[in-house]
């Protein structure tokens, strides 16, 4: 795998490059576990379905990462990185419930993605193995996580608005009826024209991305 390509390959987790272009440790193994082509070919799936650009990992390169992992936290705990990232799934999840926002079609198409991977019995690492048992659904949450970075900032920004408007009245969030063109208004109003509103000129919250994936 070209390492070059790889740090071109912006959908990918910082420290997750670390992983694929260092020499795999070989085999296939996480622990007792032996990862399968099948639970790959799912993985890899459903990555190209979230970004088709992004590079496909290899068995070796998996159980390397997941190894590192298991070696970092010979505790048990979870991954930082993987606690993070299924606190970005939350997070979706709520973006996507929200009746106010109205998310667009892709940004639900890619939730649906992550939901059916999960959900398959045949994914790459069982989420019941200690430690690194989510740690292939992270890695995916964190390609969506980039991928929809500025939604999220969006998002951010739109909860906080709602959240100032309900305060002011009085009134639970959901009584307020507010909705995101409500809030592109209230955008456009304060610049002086409805020109002004665009992912390059809305002030956004920080990337959502609160941790990066350094197991080594």
């Amino acid at each position: 795998m070209n390492v070059s390509a790889l740090r071109d390959g912006l959908t990918y987790p910082h420290g997750f490059l670390d992983f694929l272009t260092v020499a795999p440790r070989g085999g296939h193994r996480i622990g007792d576990y032996a990862m399968q082509e099948a639970g790959l070919g799912c993985f890899n799936r459903a990555l190209g379905a979230l970004s088709p650009e992004s590079p496909a990992p290899t068995l070796d390169q998996m159980a390397t990462a997941a190894q590192r992992a298991l070696d970092r936290y010979p505790d048990g705990k979870q991954p930082a990185f993987v606690t993070s990232r299924l606190a970005t799934l939350a997070r979706l999840e709520s973006l996507v419930a929200d009746a106010g926002w109205n998310a667009e079609d892709n940004v639900r198409a890619q939730l649906q993605v992550l939901r059916e991977y999960i959900a398959d019995p045949k994914a790459l690492i069982p989420s019941e193995l200690p430690v690194v048992g989510r740690l292939d659904d992270a890695v995916l949450i964190d390609v969506v996580a980039q991928l929809l970075r500025e939604d999220f900032a969006e998002y951010e920004d739109f909860c906080r608005f709602r959240q100032v408007a309900a305060d002011f009245a009085n009134m639970a969030i959901e009584d307020t009826g507010l909705t995101r063109a409500a809030w592109i208004e209230a955008l456009t109003q304060s610049r002086g024209s409805r020109s002004t509103y665009g992912r390059k000129r809305v002030h956004y919250v920080p990337d959502p991305r609160s941790t990066l994936f350094h197991v080594t």
